[in-house]
């Protein structure tokens, strides 16, 4: 009987993780990632010259990875300012940059945290970015990335 017990629990169990775990349709997919808002990590007071360097939490470098840098208009709209590559170490070169509020994305994609939170004051600023993994069993693991 409890032999029994344990199945029917088992069963009924499995039949409701399926159910909670039903793909959603392209067009809820789409909706839930347009209504991410992407915060800016970045705040440049001056013209700055910006260099870094990406790795992961381990020091290993992410090699010929995009790094992304996008003026913040809003929350859900953000524009490309430059986009370099990192080379065989995880070094990379923005170059001089405006004044601005932006956010900077150090990986092409969901696979990495992005940085909350970069700090630059002068003329020139290298920035050294540490990136962990991302869980991807979350609903905006396949967003794009923002």
């Amino acid at each position: 009987m409890f032999a029994l017990t344990i199945a029917l629990f088992l069963g009924t169990a499995f039949n409701q993780l399926v159910l909670v775990g039903q793909q959603p349709t392209k067009a809820e997919m789409e909706k839930f990632c347009d209504s991410e808002k992407m915060q800016p990590n970045l705040e440049l007071q001056q013209q700055t010259h910006i260099t870094g360097r990406v790795t992961d939490i381990a020091g290993v470098p992410l090699k010929k990875s995009q790094v992304e840098l996008r003026t913040c208009i809003s929350q859900h709209n953000q524009v490309t300012v430059k986009v370099t590559a990192t080379d065989e170490s995880g070094h990379f070169d923005l170059g001089t940059v405006k004044k601005g509020t932006y956010r900077l994305l150090a990986s092409p994609n969901r696979v990495w945290k992005q940085p909350t939170k970069l700090e630059c004051v002068g003329e020139k600023c290298d920035l050294n970015i540490a990136l962990q993994i991302n869980p991807t069993d979350l609903p905006d693991a396949g967003c794009p990335i923002g």
